[in-house]
């Protein structure tokens, strides 16, 4: 191969990562936008309710108007996140005005009360984003598949400001066992643009404080692998409830307005018996009071998992990552001092399991709690993070998720793809 040859392979490479980096950025700032534009309207969801708790009074309303939202937009059967998933797998375009639907479908089920999260409707719009900017510029239908898995990265870290993380559980959370590295430089430059953009508009990151983390030591490594197996456990709860509830209530009523109202009543009359709505709409209050205080009830982390579960299975729109997170941090804050933790730490150590064990993403999980309470107990994150995976065994909160390889084993899952049970 002579040099001009090589010269020539050179400058188109180079070519290549100029476009993608071009098209990175665009899609960042997107998603940044649109990020930006979303958590704003959750909080002032959650805090307009909290000023007005009568609003909860109209879940049911509220319901009804997301099943006809879907309906009028052609989603007959909502995917979820596993449409996107779906879109990777078989280069699929992304239905634009899904962005449009589950924005406003996510914002009722918070204004009204429903207990959700933001992760799963990120992943949509993300994914709603940039297909449709890749459909503008005329990429092929490989380059798009790779421009979703970007988008995706760039609206969880406008909405996290946790750009690692980010770019790792879009590349992780398709298909368990395989991770895209082809979209590693395109995945983190967007979310690193998102971000920045995000910090721009004086969005803050989500960070927290721990207090009183352990030195490295025999003592330390068991009492955080003790917290991490029974976190795994919980994430396994939380699966099979989702799953469970969602299976039942479809087999035994057929009719969506139905389900959604059942669902809606069940949440307002918990709400009501319990007397507060700690346990409604994203739970953020909830989840800062676990690294400010340092003090929760032993059963926060079922009632959160039991108010979700309805919510979200019953066809109210949002996800179940962020949910996760406060149940893995209070579970953790909980069961943490049991084992001689600290509160604070425990919460940590708790929600980075349960957050594992949900999503099945041990590299985003490790790079999540770096970016959320720093680096320096890193390696307690990796070992819970590693731990969780193995322990939580084959159940996700993404429906559309499979898994190729086994956890235990160096094998191929060669006879079929396996899916998680939610």
């Amino acid at each position: 191969m002579n040099i001009k040859h090589r010269l020539i392979i050179i400058l188109q490479y180079l070519r290549m990562c100029a476009r993608w980096a071009l098209f990175s950025v665009i899609t960042g700032i997107a998603c940044g936008a649109l990020g930006g534009a979303f958590s704003m309207m959750v909080a002032w969801s959650n805090e307009l309710r909290g000023q007005y708790p009568w609003l909860l009074f109209l879940l049911p309303f509220a319901g009804g108007m997301i099943v006809y939202l879907y309906h009028m937009f052609g989603f007959e059967e909502d995917r979820g996140a596993g449409m996107i998933f779906d879109s990777v797998r078989n280069d699929d375009k992304v239905p634009f005005h899904l962005i449009i639907v589950s924005f406003l479908a996510t914002i009722s089920t918070h204004l009204f009360g429903g207990s959700a999260g933001r992760v799963g409707v990120a992943i949509q719009m993300g994914g709603g984003v940039s297909s449709w900017l890749s459909e503008k510029v005329g990429l092929s239908q490989k380059d798009r598949s790779l421009f979703i898995m970007c988008g995706m990265a760039g609206l969880i870290s406008a909405l996290f400001g946790t750009p690692l993380m980010a770019t790792f559980l879009s590349m992780e959370v398709i298909n368990i066992g395989v991770i895209y590295y082809a979209a590693l430089l395109p995945c983190l430059l967007t979310s690193l643009t998102a971000c920045f953009f995000v910090e721009a508009l004086r969005l803050e990151p989500m960070q927290y404080v721990i207090e009183g983390a352990p030195s490295v030591n025999a003592l330390s490594i068991a009492q955080v692998s003790t917290v991490s197996i029974a976190a795994a456990l919980v994430s396994i709860i939380f699966c099979v409830f989702m799953a469970v509830y969602g299976y039942l209530l479809k087999k035994n009523v057929k009719n969506e307005y139905y389900r959604i109202l059942i669902g809606a009543g069940l949440v307002v009359v918990l709400t009501l018996l319990l007397g507060s709505q700690r346990y409604n709409g994203s739970g953020a209050a909830l989840l800062d009071a676990v690294f400010t205080d340092g003090m929760v009830f032993p059963y926060d982390f079922l009632l959160k998992i039991l108010f979700t579960g309805i919510t979200l299975q019953s066809g109210y729109k949002g996800g179940g990552v962020f949910p996760a997170l406060i149940i893995g941090s209070t579970f953790g804050c909980f069961f943490g001092p049991i084992v001689g933790l600290s509160p604070t730490f425990g919460a940590a150590i708790g929600m980075i399991a349960v957050f594992c064990g949900s999503v099945n993403c041990p590299i985003a999980s490790i790079f999540f709690g770096a970016e959320v309470f720093g680096t320096r107990n890193l390696l307690f994150f990796a070992i819970a993070a590693a731990i969780s995976f193995v322990f939580s065994g084959y159940f996700t909160i993404f429906p559309g998720q499979r898994f190729v390889f086994s956890k235990l084993r160096m094998e191929y899952k060669q006879s079929g793809l396996r899916e998680g049970p939610s």
